[in-house]
């Protein structure tokens, strides 16, 4: 398969990813009738961790579908964005999952509550510029390294550290250097001189990133199934069946 079947194929499974997504239905999820100063309870935790996952789910499948769109109109730089925003989202449901489903398996269930308090509403923007907002409780999300270095576990049979090089490799692309730069140049040897020429990039380089675009589709999936799933959630079992026939053998080792 030579490189444009491949970004064809690659694209497809895309197309196909994004359906199976869009298809689910988000529940309504009334805030259980805890008191805001009370004991947090096992059904708060568990709204709280629904929240997240629909909330996740929704912006990841936007995000992915206009990547599609980009793709399609010719936005190649734009493309690049949006690949890393989706690593990025994978990453963090990974994260969310593994210490919110601890606390549920402790019954910490205020941990968990606190935990998900920093997921669901956490800014550090907001609790910078205003430190104190009554009667909202300015908290700060993880920062993306920690959420990386989490997430490197999930790639574990390709060493330590696969997760931070994909994503410092994605994050080449949205910074202001020669990643970026180089999409955009085309160098020509005339007799003893180079001369630049700028150029609309043509959508084939994005075969370096949509791969890491369609394959954060797996962990986020799993990852949001498997914490709605604790909470008693199985809305995300069908979509999850769908993904694994689009993604083929192998695809349950990465449950």
């Amino acid at each position: 398969m030579n490189e444009a079947e491949e970004l064809a194929r690659l694209v497809s499974e895309i197309r196909e990813t994004v359906k199976i997504m869009l298809a689910v239905q988000s529940p309504e999820l009334p805030r259980p009738k805890v008191a805001q100063d009370a004991p947090a309870t096992e059904e708060l935790a568990h709204w709280s961790m629904r929240v997240y996952a629909y909330s996740l789910l929704c912006q990841f499948r936007e995000v992915l579908d206009s990547t599609l769109l980009l793709f399609d109109s010719g936005h190649v730089p734009a493309v690049f964005l949006c690949c890393r925003s989706l690593f990025e989202m994978a990453a963090h449901a990974y994260y969310t999952k593994k210490w919110a489903t601890d606390h549920l398996a402790k019954k910490n269930y205020d941990e968990a509550w606190k935990f998900m308090l920093g997921i669901n509403q956490g800014s550090r923007y907001m609790k910078e510029k205003y430190e104190k907002l009554p009667p909202i409780e300015l908290v700060e999300g993880p920062h993306i390294g920690k959420v990386i270095n989490t997430f490197n576990e999930y790639f574990k049979e390709h060493g330590d550290n696969e997760a931070r090089e994909k994503y410092s490799f994605l994050s080449e692309f949205c910074h202001p250097n020669s990643f970026a730069f180089t999409n955009h140049i085309d160098f020509t040897e005339k007799k003893d001189d180079v001369v630049v020429t700028f150029a609309k990039p043509l959508p084939n380089i994005c075969i370096q990133v949509l791969p890491d675009a369609w394959f954060s589709s797996m962990p986020l999936l799993f990852s949001l199934n498997e914490l709605l799933e604790v909470c008693g959630d199985k809305t995300l079992n069908g979509a999850v069946q769908e993904f694994m026939k689009v993604v083929g053998p192998g695809a349950e080792d990465k449950k």
